[in-house]
């Protein structure tokens, strides 16, 4: 096999574009990016679990991060108006980072870009042209004019296209693959707002389960409040006939929300995003790989967006001769990537739908009853147990975790008996 640098052309520059071509191109590959150049002022996926921070840290980037980003110990979630309860990420000591970060996403993908850019990768801003299904060794290719943007590839194809192109899910589209679609069809209106009360401690995160649907409230730098509320798309209707008129009904509707943002400004336009769950028949084939979003993406709750995307990069990248091109092995690699992949986006819509159906908070309210019920040292070591699995399967450490999920099945079993899922159950 000749000593050249693999050849790859990532189409798309999110997070799992970038990171994806910052890895490979730091490993000697000759990485090529084709985007658009397009940057929404808001994109969904603001707040960050403790498993990317080991992704910063491998790409050097933590430092950069902490600049814009602000410091995030962990998430509350409040089931009404009485009841709430803290996840800490002290809970992962040991195993993850014990916090993470909030942060603009205009600036966190641009120091992905740039990251790219410092090892090696080269952007071409640009409509990309794809072609396909192929007959031959490839199912998809670059159409010949995108060739002409690479003039060091002397017009020779790409020994790997990989589809980092969001929902868009070019690849997925032009081969007509099909895909596994969840059961929620919901929207999500957001906007960045200045004066409104904060969050305790500083950079918890809010998740608030409303008589319709669900909000986050994600404190950034600067004293701005990402607010955001996610709910049935037919439901939302009801509350006007925009989305900055849904949104901000929503907010004063509920008293929780109004509560804290009497003195609100916003300070953007109000961004909206159609939140549907959606895991593709399958991440590669002869030629092609996707990554994040292009192969399947669960939900807003809980994070796992962005953490996914990134962790998928990191896991694609590993199966990428950086030189040399694409070994006999890299096709069943590539196999195993995407079966990891569709696995851990169910491991991450089952936890998920423990909170929509409302069973992470029937456990918790039986948690809090048998504690009242049976004070003393085996209650508070019993949650302490609880609290660091829920803690690690949230955070990313322990979400694939077989023990963990086995133990949160049982947990819900159990409190199916002492009290029902329905009353928590979002609408």
């Amino acid at each position: 096999m000749p000593d050249r640098p693999t050849r790859i052309a990532i189409i798309g520059a999110g997070p799992a574009g970038t990171t994806t071509a910052a890895l490979l191109a730091k490993r000697g590959a000759s990485v090529v990016i084709f985007d658009d150049g397009r940057r929404p002022e808001l994109v969904v996926g603001e707040s960050l679990i403790p498993l990317m921070v080991t992704a910063f840290r491998e790409l050097g980037i933590e430092d950069e991060v902490k600049k814009f980003g602000m410091h995030k110990p962990g998430v509350t979630f409040t089931i009404d108006d009485e009841t709430e309860f803290r996840l800490s990420f002290q809970a992962v000591a040991g195993i993850l980072p014990t916090y993470s970060y909030n942060v603009p996403r205009r600036e966190f993908d641009q120091l992905l870009l740039d990251t790219a850019l410092r090892a090696g990768a080269r952007q071409i801003t640009t409509q990309v042209r794809l072609e396909g299904p192929q007959a031959q060794r490839s199912e998809v290719r670059l159409a010949r004019e995108m060739l002409e943007h690479i003039p060091e590839w002397d017009g020779v194809e790409p020994d790997l296209i990989i589809d980092a192109s969001g929902r868009r899910r070019l690849t997925a589209k032009l081969l007509g693959l099909n895909a596994e679609n969840g059961p929620r069809t919901d929207v999500a209106h957001f906007a960045h707002y200045t004066g409104c009360i904060l969050p305790d401690p500083d950079g918890q995160v809010i998740i608030s389960r409303l008589r319709q649907g669900w909000s986050w409230r994600i404190p950034l730098s600067g004293g701005r409040l990402s607010m955001g509320v996610v709910m049935n798309k037919d439901a939302a209707k009801a509350f006007g006939a925009t989305p900055a008129e849904q949104l901000e009904a929503v907010i004063e509707s509920e008293p929780r929300l109004r509560a804290i943002a009497q003195g609100r400004q916003r300070v953007t336009p109000v961004a909206t995003y159609a939140n549907y769950q959606l895991i593709s028949e399958r991440a590669s084939g002869p030629g092609w790989a996707a990554v994040g979003d292009a192969f399947g993406f669960v939900d807003p709750m809980l994070s796992p967006g962005l953490c996914m995307a990134m962790e998928s990069a990191r896991v694609l990248a590993g199966c990428i001769p950086p030189r040399g091109g694409l070994d006999a092995g890299t096709p069943a690699r590539l196999r195993r990537y995407g079966r990891w992949f569709a696995r851990s986006l169910r491991h991450w819509q089952r936890l998920v739908d423990y909170f929509y159906d409302g069973r992470i908070f029937a456990i918790y309210t039986a948690g809090q009853a048998m504690s009242a019920r049976h004070p003393g040292k085996s209650a508070e070591v019993i949650e302490r147990h609880i609290s660091s699995n829920l803690a690690g399967m949230a955070s990313g450490a322990y979400t694939s975790r077989l023990y963990s999920r086995a133990l949160l099945a049982a947990l819900a079993l159990h409190s199916a008996r002492k009290k029902s899922r329905t009353p928590f159950a979002i609408r």
